[in-house]
């Protein structure tokens, strides 16, 4: 059994000088990028960005009016508002794990794709997302290209979509929805929807910059 330290030591050795590696390649890579969108990339980020905003607005709301209705006393309001807010995010997921989806076949039309940076994981709360944002940041380093690590976000990101998707269709009608849960899932929706925006505005800039070319 002692022969293993050494391969075992050997292999850590290589992941640490492979995460330090894709780390250099990183910030050689941000120094060459100008990430900045044009007007019309930005007109396309904001109308996008702007029918998120409103659809988390109002899954928010049929939370916060649940939230009021249980602290006054009144379970079956609440309950029903919470079965209200699941159906919004059980609909929402899947409508942006497709956007996601379609913009990892727009991002093989660009020559190049702009660095993006891995999730974090103190910006989740349920702990499936804050595992997955660890397991963005162990792989973020490991893969060769920018083009790779966007792959990888999006994917990890629509994950994430579909784990929260599936826990509201759990949680809905339920005698007794888990009230921590169901708030760190629409801190967790909010969270996976601004860093797909994110995700969006780097596809943008990549595919603004081939055409300034």
């Amino acid at each position: 059994m002692w022969f293993l330290i050494p391969v075992v030591a050997t292999l850590a050795l290589l992941m640490v000088l492979l995460v330090i590696d894709g780390r250099r390649r990183e910030r050689v890579i941000e120094r060459e990028w100008e990430l900045v969108l044009t007007p019309r990339g930005q007109r396309r980020l904001e109308r996008f960005a702007a029918g998120v905003h409103d659809e988390l607005a109002l899954a928010d709301l049929t939370y916060e009016r649940a939230a009021e209705a249980r602290g006054q006393g009144d379970l079956f309001a609440a309950y029903r508002l919470v079965d209200s807010g699941c159906d919004l995010i059980a609909a929402f997921a899947p409508r942006m794990v497709h956007a996601l989806a379609a913009w990892v076949v727009l991002s093989r039309m660009a020559a190049a794709v702009a660095p993006v940076r891995p999730l974090r994981p103190r910006d989740f709360r349920l702990a499936q997302l804050v595992q997955l944002a660890y397991l963005s940041r162990f792989l973020h380093h490991l893969v060769l290209t920018t083009a790779e690590r966007f792959r990888l976000r999006v994917y990890l990101l629509q994950r994430g979509f579909r784990t929260v998707g599936a826990l509201a269709l759990r949680w809905r009608g339920s005698p007794a929805p888990p009230w921590d849960d169901l708030a760190a899932a629409h801190h967790d929706v909010t969270t996976l929807s601004e860093e797909s925006l994110e995700t969006l505005r780097v596809l943008l800039i990549s595919l603004d910059a081939e055409r300034r070319e």
